[in-house]
């Protein structure tokens, strides 16, 4: 389970990122991220309707993002507010969907791992 000093729980935290934050997107992983004053990452996850109408799997694919997200805390950035979208493509319908390899790529693209640049 995401510890609860990294998670972005608050509603009004959400909005500041998706409207103030940069957006990456890879496949089926949207990132929208803000630099925070604070000494801890924070990351959201949101899986909407247009994924899927039945919430065991929007609930199922949280899960997912929140323990891909645990493994690799280590490795992200200090200072970051993140939120992580899901997106369903049609050529992924089939289910499988590779989020790790996805979420990692989205975070170096957007410079949010340690040691990392963005790249443009």
């Amino acid at each position: 389970m995401l510890p609860f000093k990294n998670r972005l729980t608050k509603k009004k935290d959400h909005e500041k990122v998706q409207k103030l934050g940069s957006f990456v997107a890879l496949n089926n992983i949207a990132i929208k991220s803000l630099k925070n004053d604070s000494p801890d990452t924070r990351v959201g996850v949101v899986v909407g309707l247009k994924y899927s109408k039945k919430a065991v799997e929007r609930n199922q694919v949280k899960r997912l993002i929140r323990d891909i997200v645990q493994a690799e805390l280590k490795t992200l950035d200090k200072g970051w507010d993140i939120v992580i979208m899901a997106r369903k493509r049609a050529e992924e319908r089939s289910g499988s969907i590779n989020f790790k390899k996805n979420i990692l790529e989205a975070l170096e693209k957007g410079g949010m791992l340690l040691n990392k640049k963005p790249l443009k």
